[in-house]
């Protein structure tokens, strides 16, 4: 993925990644590096949660709006 952005951005629509803000830096650190690479993506950071069920339905909320 990192080796040819351009062909990944054109295969892949959407790369979304969300978490929780309590969760740690990982998935915002992996964001960045993916963003610094070229290649595209959505990052929703659901406040003052982790990997719960109100984390889950507000990504699916960000990324689908309408879905609820």
């Amino acid at each position: 993925m990192f080796a040819d952005a351009a062909a990944f951005n054109k295969k892949i629509r959407v790369r979304f990644l969300g978490i929780g803000s309590v969760e740690g830096p990982g998935t915002k650190s992996f964001r960045e590096e993916l963003t610094k690479a070229g290649i595209k993506n959505v990052y929703f950071e659901s406040p003052g949660a982790a990997q719960e069920w109100p984390t889950w339905r507000r990504c699916l909320n960000d990324l689908v709006p309408g879905s609820r």
